[in-house]
């Protein structure tokens, strides 16, 4: 099995849809995760790259390039897909990751927020967002 092959088939079991969403998670350019996925066994990208990867699809280095397991780690294990989060809740943590602690605070009280206005009546996201970051003391517009 290849780098391509296993980069594609983590990002399937992670539930990330996209070049660009992976590009997002790991900070590794849209373009090499093109060349990776296009040109097999051709392009040999930076262990800096493979590192970035290997942590936003939560594996290690040696199980990318070579589908070694890290003995350091006991082995890759990788979750049943019923387990895994899809390409949203991905994302989101991975943006979550670099804030501060009192940022990640108050998204999660606005989703909390946003999750009982849900429940009590129907409302347009858009207005349920802004009353929820409105209460959470967030002064930003939402739009």
């Amino acid at each position: 099995m290849s780098l391509a092959l296993r980069l594609r088939a983590l990002m399937r079991r992670r539930g990330i849809k996209s070049q660009n969403q992976l590009a997002r998670l790991s900070g590794v350019p849209q373009s090499c995760i093109h060349r990776i996925l296009t040109r097999e066994d051709r392009y040999s990208p930076t262990r800096g790259t493979l590192l970035r990867l290997a942590k936003a699809l939560g594996t290690h280095v040696p199980w990318l390039t070579d589908g070694m397991a890290d003995p350091a780690n006991g082995g890759v294990t990788l979750p049943q897909p019923d387990t895994l989060p899809n390409g949203y809740c991905t994302e989101i943590c991975a943006l979550l990751r670099r804030q501060p602690e009192t940022t990640q605070r108050k998204v999660l009280k606005v989703v909390r927020l946003m999750i009982e206005d849900a429940g009590a009546k129907p409302a347009p996201p858009e207005s349920a967002a802004r009353r929820a970051a409105g209460r959470a003391g967030i002064k930003r517009d939402l739009a």
